[in-house]
């Protein structure tokens, strides 16, 4: 069995992480979304082409910021290893892999890269790696996954290790932020739970089992039975008021509405489709069927960039579509008006986006 099929193993066990206006190309539109309705189709050549994004996102080596410009990685990589991760004191940090070696870079303007301090890390056949970047900016964890299991270790942007953690499971970190993990973690009797871990100092369970963690929003999203998931407070946990097969990848910033991936019946040959639902009352808003389909040999939707999802202000939210010319974004609406926010080239990263290269 591949780590990719022993990440997707340990996912199932589990139960399974704009207020400008757009004023350009007139976007197309469609009749409101009914909870029965089956997803529907965007063919990306026949939207018109909008605004680039006003979110931060790298394509093709170069980092779109939200506010404006172009900054170029000119660091050599193999073909799509490289990834944004954020903003730092540092500057854009950038995950890259060149063969077999995998390093983070610092990237400012006018500036050549420069790479982070301890966080070359060589992977050989079946063993592989992923970064993650605090949202504050301040810390860099690094998860490889070997024949043997995860280790999950935590650093500062100096490179100085605050703790490791080795666990004979597979997964990645949800999110981590302010000196905080949420991820998952064996318990005394060990059975997997999903904790906020502060290292050095303690682990404290968070739920038994969930498919995304917040900790900014202190929100979390967990199971309630079978593949439902819903969402309750990390702080003051509750029964969730609803409950859906559903994973989210983002909530709005005002927190109404939450737009994820559905989660299938079944693992092979599934469609891979991209829910938008409202917080409230889980009620179906919009459904779009992208990206390729689930098979036994594309497990993971989380290995892969078809979890490129983040919002653009409280009622439009953009996506990658990947096109048989290529990835794209696209935004879209909570009336279902959908346009092109970006060029179509390599895979598209956005800022603390979770992802395993293999």
């Amino acid at each position: 069995m591949t780590a990719r099929a022993r990440l997707l193993a340990l996912t199932l066990v589990a139960g399974l992480a704009l207020p400008a206006c757009i004023a350009s190309a007139a976007p197309s539109r469609e009749p409101a979304a009914r909870a029965d309705d089956a997803p529907r189709t965007i063919v990306a050549a026949r939207l018109p082409r909008g605004p680039d994004a006003r979110i931060d996102f790298m394509q093709d080596g170069v980092i779109h910021p939200a506010d404006g410009g172009r900054v170029s990685v000119r660091t050599p990589v193999d073909r799509d290893q490289r990834q944004l991760l954020g903003t730092s004191r540092s500057g854009w940090l950038v995950a890259v892999r060149k063969g077999y070696l995998s390093r983070v870079v610092a990237v400012r303007p006018g500036r050549a890269p420069q790479e982070l301090r301890r966080t070359r890390t060589t992977s050989y056949g079946d063993s592989s790696i992923g970064w993650l970047l605090a949202r504050d900016g301040r810390q860099l964890l690094a998860t490889t996954y070997d024949r043997g299991g995860s280790t999950t270790s935590v650093q500062t942007l100096a490179g100085k290790t605050l703790a490791s953690r080795y666990s004979g499971s597979f997964f990645t970190p949800f999110d981590a932020d302010a000196g905080h993990v949420a991820t998952w973690s064996e318990n005394r009797f060990d059975r997997l739970r999903v904790v906020d871990w502060v290292p050095r100092t303690s682990r404290t369970e968070i739920a038994k089992n969930a498919t995304w963690v917040s900790l900014r929003d202190d929100l979390v999203f967990v199971r309630t039975t079978g593949r439902l998931f819903g969402p309750t407070s990390i702080s003051a946990p509750a029964a969730p008021a609803w409950a859906e097969p559903f994973s989210p990848l983002a909530v709005s910033p005002d927190g109404a509405t939450a737009v994820g991936l559905r989660i299938s019946r079944s693992s092979f040959d599934s469609p891979a489709v991209l829910d938008v639902r409202r917080m409230s009352d889980g009620r179906l808003l919009d459904s779009i069927a992208y990206g390729e389909r689930i098979t036994q040999d594309n497990w993971s939707l989380g290995t892969r960039h078809e979890q490129t999802a983040a919002w653009q202000g409280n009622r439009r939210f953009v996506f990658q579509l990947t096109t048989p010319r290529g990835a794209v974004l696209v935004r879209c609406d909570l009336d279902r008006a959908c346009q092109r926010a970006s060029d179509v080239g390599g895979d598209i990263s956005f800022a603390h986006e979770s992802f395993m290269w293999w």
